[in-house]
């Protein structure tokens, strides 16, 4: 699949409150035992952090972000609610 299809695909973060499927952040992965949470960083919203489990978070920008949320996915990981 292109790169520009994946970026296209809605992410968590591009929903609002009035959309069905909203959620607040963190967003939490979830994979068999293990899990990750996205969340936006505090001081610069266009800056995003993920953690597995209990590691060092890691600070990546939002296209960064939306190309490893779809990975995630693709490779079993489940938004949990």
């Amino acid at each position: 699949m292109p790169l520009k299809t994946k970026n296209t695909k809605q992410v968590p973060w591009d929903l609002t409150i009035e959309d069905k499927n909203y959620q607040e952040q963190p967003w939490k992965l979830k994979k068999g035992k293990s899990y990750i949470n996205i969340e936006k960083d505090k001081n610069d919203r266009s800056n995003f952090h993920l953690q597995k489990d209990d590691e060092r978070p890691l600070s990546l920008q939002e296209a960064q972000a939306r190309l490893t949320y779809h990975q995630l996915i693709e490779f079993g990981y489940k938004l949990q609610r």
